[in-house]
């Protein structure tokens, strides 16, 4: 398992996680992203992008992807582009507080 840091730019993810916040991203083969999670994605039209983003629901290998923002127009998720293959989860992320370093 390999452990990356990832910080939030932006207000998609807030209140929850406002911008700035650190999370490490778990990735590897052991990681099974679950309904629930917040994780790194490749952004799917714009490949130099990655965004962070919870998963609200996985559906035949496709992943709807959403900011926690309740404010519509504050996050580019599936609302926008659709549902993501599993495949562009790079990782899930935890927050810094929620483990030990």
């Amino acid at each position: 398992m390999t452990t990356v840091r990832v910080r939030i730019s932006g207000d998609s993810m807030w209140p929850t996680y406002p911008d700035g916040t650190e999370f490490d991203l778990l990735s590897g083969d052991s990681i099974q992203p679950a309904v629930g999670d917040v994780v790194l994605a490749s952004h799917p039209f714009h490949s130099n992008l990655q965004i962070v983003k919870r998963i609200q629901s996985i559906d035949d290998g496709l992943v709807f992807l959403v900011g926690d923002n309740p404010d519509p127009t504050a996050s580019e998720d599936s609302h926008n582009f659709g549902s993501v293959s599993l495949d562009a989860i790079q990782g899930v992320c935890v927050p810094r507080e929620e483990h030990d370093d």
